[in-house]
């Protein structure tokens, strides 16, 4: 008798146990999360042009153009454009463009990434134009032009 109570017990008692671990399987949370993306920016200028040479007709004119001077090559997350300084360690003011476009912005520009994906390599070519000094001669001086990002 006890070995046949014992096989309608046990039955029983594991479809207890199966029911519970349903029940506790089934149960859900709502988890709220928030996460803040940093920006970040790897930048790296190449200078290709290192001397100029500035002649009679570069005095009268005030400035001297360099034509792809400078290549720049940037990964950003930044969506809107990443703001860029520009220095000249030389003699003279350096106004910079990108190569093909409009007008020589001032000493500093913002890199356009609209339409980049998210750390996308863009590489972009600069034209720069050395805005001499009123005492400048002709004669060759060196460039030491330095871009670095504003964020």
């Amino acid at each position: 008798m006890k070995i046949r109570k014992a096989l309608y017990i046990l039955p029983a008692f594991s479809a207890v146990l199966l029911v519970s671990h349903l029940s506790f399987a089934a149960t859900s949370a709502r988890l709220q999360v928030s996460a803040t993306i940093l920006p970040f920016v790897s930048f790296n200028a190449t200078q290709h042009v290192t001397t100029y040479q500035v002649k009679s007709e570069d005095l009268k004119r005030g400035y001297i153009d360099l034509p792809n001077a400078i290549t720049v090559h940037v990964k950003t997350n930044m969506n809107g454009g990443v703001p860029v300084i520009v220095d000249n360690w030389g003699e003279g003011k350096v106004l910079v463009k990108e190569s093909g476009t409009g007008i020589f912005s001032g000493s500093s520009f913002t890199l356009n990434t609209v339409g980049f994906r998210p750390n996308t390599s863009i590489s972009k070519n600069y034209d720069s134009r050395i805005v001499l000094p009123a005492d400048a001669q002709e004669g060759v001086y060196p460039l030491n032009i330095t871009m670095t990002p504003a964020i």
